[in-house]
């Protein structure tokens, strides 16, 4: 990764669902007027530029880029923008994949900052950053880890929408049942331990951690250790330094002495089910699983940081507003992203609960600090910012990931002694070498 370019030109009230993200729209546009909308608004003619836009996500999730896309069109007239919503990440690549081969690719499309460089290298992207830049996108009103993650070879490749972190989330009222206090304030390992044993019974299991790289990465870091073995030009995972390695086996205890689901008990009902049904007292995971748990009528939740092993220290989650090469209409779609990532777009995000606004002015505002809809405590995301990090922007990186997941997922479920694990380790690393040599 390239260093960036440093400037360019109970308690709740009924939450926010989805049928009433169609009040966000006027909401966000208050003010809004003609010159706020950028080249290419209409004069209310027929349209002349049509665009799709692909997201991934479940209902609660997409709804709120539908939001945004409605928002643009009554912005501009001379624009439609159609959002293909797809079930998976999985789904969503992979349909990428075959439309870019039958050159009917969408014009604009989210992809994570661990996923884009496969994209960059293939040719598949239009770099953003001239095409921003002339639209008044300047990078300094930005949060800075999401920016240099999606900066390739010196340029801006895709337009970050949010500075996301992982997080626990919590069942407040478990949580009061157990007489524990939520610790906004921070926590260590062994407290989240302690809690996960005072919440765990017959009908709860405690927390679930997913057996997966990004999991195991803020703890490593915290704790002073690495995942691979040069944050800027790795070549090959760590889990096998011993420091890493104890972080694997920590988080891997959590399951083995009882406290996480089992394996046969997540494919009867996966882990967000279980938190939303009151089965689950915490679960790590993003923002974007405001929008989903807001819809529990059941449950009642916040947001605490991730527990320390030695410094506080969180990975970066991230998506962005890529442009295709296809597009046959680049500044139309320029037109699109630059709303989406403005003032109005971005507060459309943060209202529907799906994003930590990369916009600073907009993270900072009511748009995102609203204590009166879950999670109560969403400073917990902005104060992660400081010890934020981010995995390795490489071509290779996501087939990393998922050769991480089958054999921590082993780990996990499978290995009983301390030289399975160690076994599963080294043959992981053997298997993911020449995955780093790819870029």
């Amino acid at each position: 990764m390239t260093t960036r370019p440093r400037s360019l030109a109970s308690r709740r009230p009924a939450p926010v669902r989805l049928a009433a993200l169609g009040l966000l729209v006027p909401l966000a546009l208050a003010g809004c007027s003609s010159e706020d909308a950028g080249p290419g608004e209409g004069s209310g003619d027929a349209p002349t530029a049509s665009l799709t836009f692909q997201v991934a996500g479940d209902p609660e999730e997409t709804a709120v880029y539908e939001a945004i896309a409605t928002a643009y069109n009554d912005t501009d007239p001379a624009t439609t923008v159609e959002v293909v919503a797809v079930p998976s990440k999985g789904d969503h690549l992979a349909l990428l994949q075959t439309s870019f081969a039958a050159g009917d690719a969408p014009e604009v499309f989210l992809l994570n900052y661990r996923e884009y460089a496969p994209f960059v290298r293939r040719g598949a992207l239009t770099p953003v950053a001239g095409l921003l830049e002339r639209r008044d996108i300047d990078l300094v009103d930005y949060y800075e880890p999401p920016v240099d993650a999606f900066t390739l070879d010196g340029t801006l490749q895709c337009m970050p929408q949010n500075v996301s972190s992982l997080v626990v989330y919590v069942n407040t009222a478990l949580f009061a049942q157990a007489g524990i206090d939520l610790p906004v304030d921070g926590w260590e390992f062994q407290d989240f331990v302690a809690a996960a044993q005072a919440l765990a019974s017959e009908d709860v299991d405690g927390v679930y951690v997913e057996p997966s790289v990004i999991r195991v990465a803020p703890f490593a870091w915290s704790d002073g250790a690495e995942i691979t073995d040069d944050p800027e030009e790795p070549t090959r995972l760590t889990l096998d330094d011993k420091d890493t390695r104890q972080v694997v086996g920590l988080l891997a205890s959590l399951q083995t002495s009882g406290l996480m689901p089992t394996e046969e008990e997540l494919a009867a009902k996966d882990a967000d089910t279980r938190f939303m049904d009151g089965e689950l007292a915490m679960i790590l995971s993003s923002r974007k699983s405001v929008p989903l748990y807001r819809e529990a009528p059941t449950l009642d939740f916040d947001v605490a940081p991730l527990p320390t092993l030695g410094e506080p220290a969180t990975i970066l989650h991230s998506d962005a507003y890529c442009l295709s090469s296809q597009a046959e209409d680049a500044s139309a779609a320029a037109d699109f992203i630059a709303f989406a990532v403005g003032p109005q777009g971005q507060s459309i995000a943060a209202l529907g609960g799906r994003t930590v606004p990369s916009l600073i002015s907009v993270a900072e505002s009511g748009a995102f600090l609203n204590d009166t809809v879950e999670p109560a405590h969403s400073e917990v995301f902005l104060e992660a910012v400081e010890g934020m990090r981010a995995t390795p922007v490489l071509a290779g990186w996501p087939q990393v990931e998922d050769l991480a997941e089958e054999y921590l997922t082993r780990i996990w479920y499978d290995a009983t002694t301390t030289k399975q694990i160690d076994e599963l380790i080294d043959e992981l690393d053997e298997r993911t070498r020449p995955l780093f040599e790819e870029d």
